[in-house]
């Protein structure tokens, strides 16, 4: 690192103060000219506008075990009909009066910064006046989803279809777990096109020479290739909007790249540059600074790495901690060691610490996240899973198994074809229902289930076991009995669709992934796998923990520690506002901002 030479500091500091950067205004007549201070950053020009957008509609629910009822006369109700009926629907009047069938308001949020296909949990009420008393064992038929506008002088007006929904609903809400009244599809949302994020500049800055000055401030820290050239990550529509793209390694962790974005300097020289990095690699060493100051370092690229290795030989733990943690996200691992210590250590650090671990993609931080996941910590074992998985979802120490065995040879008895075709699948082995893992894990047996995002069952250990006896009755008509002695757990289904409403059995060793295997192939949802596994850990059939959703968050204790000595609040980074979208509903659920991992 330069040593800093005051004298000449302190005179270029007096230069600098007076210099600024002049451009011409345009795309705006009349507009003053446009100045850039030295001290100026991006956040002084624009923010990065994070919205959500809601979108609706009506559904229809089919499997109900006797506990539909129709709907009351409504415009909801007769839309659907009349989609029923352009989707070639005889008699859709008829369909709406079974009993195993049910009308449904669906909604969900689509975030900004989704792909196209990306997932998202869609939320499931029973209209006003409706008579259904449970929506257990349902499953939503697809269903298209809007956004809907309350205009003043038209009303409720529909846009376009932005996502379809669709899918094996989960009963209750996060406020009320048991509401047989309301209902979830876990990533049953799927997007049908690109939201991009979007940067605004602000109202007094707005010119078409400061949105190419944000291009290229943004082009000159990040930039990608297109297999010819380097692209920037930031496009100009107009003199007020850009379209943001995030770089590979900040995919999942955007808030932090649009942190990196604002505190960008907007005028750049070379002996500037110098300046500032030996002014923040000396911040870097004082605790109260450290995390502000790290996150400039890294905003300027790998020419800070020295300056940031230098601060893992602090003393202090919260500076070696933020100096590792920018110097994952440059790609290097000096700092590997201390972000694994600190996920074990500080839990109110965890969250960073493992995304810092999976974002740097190196062998020695994968390797970490390996080790963690035989620790005995629930939250920390299946945040290190969750993080593997999001870095690598291919990665052999995952433990991913296929739900569905390859498909068998047809059966030559006419009967068991008959029987067999409620849960016959397409040719060739059709999509898992739902994601099944054994990790290879030292540490002690866990089952850990999903109830956010995606449908996920992960088993921690090689050998878990069903502990008999076993007496389960899991959703729909699945039974599991085992007696006390037994090496092998029975599974059989009554469904009306068979002959006669015969039983389909079969017999399968007590190993927990292999039930959950075989249950599926007999057409169990995963939401009635979830009972099953529920009722399992309370009559003490699993030899550990049920765990649901532990996945560690992001806390205010880390926000204040690395934000702690800045100068002023930073408002780089807004939210939209409720009234964009135009009328907000309340939504059961948490939109996770890991929509993509």
């Amino acid at each position: 690192m330069r040593r800093i030479d005051t004298r000449r500091s302190a005179l270029w500091a007096v230069v600098a103060s007076l210099l600024v950067f002049t451009l011409v205004g345009a795309g705006t007549p009349g507009r003053k000219s446009e100045t850039y201070k030295v001290e100026e950053t991006l956040a002084d020009l624009a923010f990065v506008r994070q919205s959500e957008t809601q979108v609706e509609g009506i559904g229809l629910v089919i499997g109900l075990d006797g506990t539909g009822a129709n709907a009351p006369p409504s415009t909801m109700r007769s839309d659907l009909v009349e989609e029923m009926r352009k989707a070639g629907v005889d008699h859709p009047e008829q369909w709406l009066e079974r009993k195993d069938v049910s009308m449904v308001m669906v909604r969900g949020r689509i975030a900004s910064g989704v792909k196209a296909g990306d997932r998202f949990d869609v939320d499931i009420e029973l209209p006003p006046g409706c008579a259904t008393t449970s929506l257990a064992g349902g499953h939503l038929l697809i269903t298209q989803l809007r956004q809907v506008v309350n205009t003043p002088n038209q009303g409720l007006k529909k846009g376009a279809p932005l996502a379809t929904a669709g899918g094996p609903m989960m009963i209750g809400s996060p406020e009320d777990a048991s509401n047989p009244r309301k209902a979830r599809v876990l990533g049953g949302g799927r997007v049908k096109s690109d939201v991009p994020f979007t940067m605004i500049v602000k109202e007094d800055r707005r010119s078409g020479r400061t949105v190419k000055l944000i291009e290229e401030i943004i082009r000159r820290r990040f930039h990608q290739s297109d297999g010819v050239n380097l692209q920037g990550m930031a496009t100009g529509k107009t003199d007020s909007i850009l379209v943001l793209k995030v770089p590979k390694i900040y995919h999942h962790n955007q808030s932090r790249y649009f942190q990196l974005l604002q505190l960008l300097p907007v005028v750049q020289t070379t002996e500037l540059q110098a300046d500032r990095l030996d002014k923040w690699a000396a911040e870097l060493q004082d605790p109260k600074l450290a995390g502000r100051a790290a996150l400039k370092l890294e905003g300027m690229g790998t020419i800070a790495a020295s300056a940031l290795q230098l601060g893992l030989n602090s003393k202090d733990p919260q500076v070696r901690f933020f100096a590792a943690e920018s110097l994952a996200y440059l790609g290097n691992p000096a700092g590997v060691e201390v972000l694994a210590q600190t996920a074990i250590e500080r839990k109110e650090f965890r969250n960073p610490a493992l995304r810092a671990l999976g974002a740097s993609d190196q062998a020695a931080a994968l390797m970490k996240l390996r080790n963690l996941l035989s620790e005995a910590d629930t939250e920390l074992r299946y945040g290190a899973f969750d993080t593997l998985r999001t870095a690598d979802p291919t990665d052999p120490f995952l433990g991913r198994v296929a739900v569905y065995d390859e498909p068998e040879e047809e059966e030559d008895d006419f009967a068991l074809q008959i029987e067999k075709a409620p849960f016959r699948r397409k040719a060739g082995r059709p999509e898992d229902p739902f994601a099944l893992y054994i990790v290879d894990s030292t540490g002690p047996p866990m089952v850990h289930i999903s109830r956010n995002i995606r449908q996920e069952i992960v088993i921690f250990g090689r050998d878990v076991k069903l502990l008999p006896p076993v007496v389960l009755g899991g959703g729909g008509s699945i039974l599991l009995n085992a007696a006390e002695t037994d090496l092998l757990v029975q599974i059989s289904r009554v469904d009306s669709r068979t002959i006669d409403g015969r039983e389909s059995r079969l017999t399968t060793p007590l190993e927990l992934a292999t039930v959950i295997r075989q249950v599926a192939q007999l057409g169990a949802t995963y939401p009635e796998i979830v009972d099953i596994l529920t009722a399992a850990y309370r009559q003490k059939n699993l030899p550990g923990p049920l765990i649901v959703d532990a996945i560690p968050i992001r806390t205010q204790a880390y926000d204040e520690a690395q934000l702690l000595g800045a100068a002023k609040k930073d408002d780089g980074v807004k939210k939209a506002s409720a009234e964009e979208e135009p009328k907000k509903f309340r939504l059961f659920g948490r939109l996770r901002d890991r929509m993509k991992r």
